[in-house]
């Protein structure tokens, strides 16, 4: 009986905490000529599997080259685009969204950041990742029993599959909910991103101090309130610049900057390429 109790005891030290996923959706993205993604953020976490073609993500500040076979993973609330390479022929991926759970990602134990999205390629690893994908997007398009617990079981299994693979690097944790101020402050910006937006005006709104203000929106959506503005501000030039002739003078002003010098430096440093080199590679690629 001591014995039964003794490995009992050690199994449950080395097991970890139980995962149940909740697949919100599954869907297959396919590039064409009027491919044109946006900055965007999701109240899910997303994992993405490219079956076909080249291209980038950005999360965040980075920009991530991706290719066949590469799978990634992105938390909650974290700004992100994907694109083709350009002159590409194809560009396809496997995409679905779950609730509840984030991971966080280091690449060595000296990092002092941790990531907030995470990119591995299949080809060297036992685990199928394409069949688990390709399962997902399958079942929860079904209409046949069960369909939906056994779309979450595949998530849970492949969820679990990645963890044991990478489990040196990421750790899964529950996702804290956003609070409804934060939230709040969030629906301006995206709504009034013209307006001469402070800091301080947001902190009124939201009834905090601007130092709980910034922490609170850090631990929301990665970044500071500020930070959001300037994302959600380039994230309208681009549709700008790409499906009108606006001067790049009239574009700094509808999404309210006040100089034009810093929107250029702004839009170069967070894109990698000025406002005028953007719209000519966008209406080249075109054929405009």
């Amino acid at each position: 009986m001591d014995n039964i109790k003794d490995n009992f005891s050690s199994i449950s030290k080395k097991d970890s905490p139980e995962i149940s996923l909740k697949v919100l959706y599954a869907q297959r993205s396919v590039y064409n000529k009027n491919w044109n993604s946006r900055i965007h953020f999701h109240p899910f976490t997303e994992f993405y599997y490219i079956i076909d073609g080249r291209g980038k993500f950005t999360i965040e500040d980075e920009i991530l080259d991706v290719g066949k076979d590469d799978f990634i993973i992105i938390n909650s609330n974290v700004g992100h685009t994907e694109y083709p390479d350009k002159n590409v022929d194809a560009f396809e991926y496997i995409s679905f969204g779950i609730e509840g759970v984030s991971i966080s990602s280091q690449v060595n134990e000296f990092d002092l950041v941790e990531k907030n999205f995470l990119k591995k390629t299949y080809s060297d690893q036992k685990v199928d990742f394409r069949k688990y994908f390709e399962s997902i997007l399958k079942e929860f398009n079904s209409d046949d029993e069960y369909s939906t617990s056994y779309t979450n079981a595949i998530a849970t299994i492949l969820m679990i599959n990645i963890l044991r693979l990478y489990d040196s690097e990421i750790v899964i944790s529950h996702e804290r909910k956003v609070n409804r101020q934060i939230d709040y402050i969030k629906n301006y910006m995206d709504n009034n991103y013209s307006e001469d937006i402070r800091l301080e005006d947001l902190a009124n709104m939201a009834y905090m101090n601007k130092f709980h203000l910034i922490s609170e929106f850090k631990l929301a959506y990665r970044v500071t309130p500020i930070e959001y503005l300037i994302l959600k501000r380039i994230d309208i030039t681009k549709n700008l610049l790409i499906t009108t002739n606006h001067s790049m003078e009239e574009i700094s002003s509808i999404v309210g900057f006040n100089s034009q010098s810093y929107f250029n430096q702004v839009f170069k440093k967070k894109v990698g390429t000025t406002p005028s080199q953007y719209r000519r590679n966008h209406r080249l690629k075109r054929g405009l």
